[in-house]
């Protein structure tokens, strides 16, 4: 199943790249479902047979967030997919040739139950692969013009939108399936960046640091003082750091039921506090 995975994105990689090499061709779309100045994002494309009439089908789909392709490629065939970035996998369709299917009534009724766009792509020639990828292709990206005008935004626009809100949640979600101690060695990293970004004036890095650490400390008792941890760690200067790194100290301690050297810190955390 790993394999036909790695087989999968590495062929819809590689079309994508000839997507974003090509030129724009414009083309009429017959939607059977579905509505043109409303395209879903997701649509089933079929074409007929020129020699036999046969019903051949792809499913094309619009991807809301943004993929690093290359993380899922393996390293036998990344010297294939070395242009593709984040962003061209965007808009594609598997499979990238129309595979043979009972008929378009079936496909009607399959994408109802989907709630998917039903499109008909015309006719071609099954026995041509090459030719009928570039059919499927040409279809994904006239699809992909609806979408964008329907919408009002082009789809890279969203996925960035999208992924920055996704970013926060995704961390919420890893944060919350931690252990205590891991979430005691990522608030340090947390921390160490946060010292980083103050340093070297990096705006956007304090920014997101500052959420992030704001969302693992909701997973942290009240004991651990992370609010005045927070406040000491966004603050400048070498003081406000070494009280940062003293309040690191004290979480670790009350982690680990040490209790004398939790003492000494506290004692610590007063003299400079003062």
């Amino acid at each position: 199943m790993c394999i036909i995975w790695h087989i999968m994105v590495w062929v819809a990689a590689k079309w994508a790249i000839a997507r974003k090499r090509e030129s724009l061709i414009h083309m009429d779309l017959q939607f059977e479902l579905g509505e043109p100045d409303a395209p879903k994002g997701h649509a089933l494309v079929y074409f007929n047979d020129v020699s036999t009439g046969s019903c051949f089908a792809s499913y094309i789909v619009l991807l809301p967030i943004t993929v690093d392709v290359s993380k899922y490629v393996p390293p036998f065939l990344m010297n294939q997919v070395g242009e593709i970035g984040p962003g061209d996998m965007s808009a594609f369709a598997f499979p990238p040739a129309p595979e043979e299917v009972e008929d378009s009534e079936f496909l009607k009724n399959l994408a109802e139950t989907r709630h998917d766009d039903l499109i008909f792509g015309g006719e071609y020639t099954a026995s041509d692969v090459t030719s009928a990828m570039m059919k499927v292709n040409d279809v994904v990206q006239a699809y992909l013009e609806l979408y964008e005008e329907s919408s009002g935004v082009g789809i890279h626009d969203q996925n960035t939108a999208i992924s920055e809100k996704s970013n926060f949640q995704i961390n919420d979600i890893v944060y919350s399936m931690m252990s205590e101690s891991d979430r005691l060695s990522e608030l340090t990293k947390l921390v160490g960046r946060m010292r980083y970004a103050i340093e070297s004036d990096e705006e956007s890095l304090v920014v997101e640091t500052e959420a992030d650490l704001n969302a693992i400390s909701t997973y942290f008792s009240e004991i651990f003082q992370m609010p005045v941890l927070i406040k000491w760690a966004c603050k400048e200067g070498k003081r406000a750091s070494g009280i940062a790194d003293l309040y690191l100290k004290r979480c670790y301690h009350l982690s680990l039921e040490e209790y004398e050297d939790l003492g000494r810190v506290e004692e610590q955390i007063k003299s400079l506090d003062d």
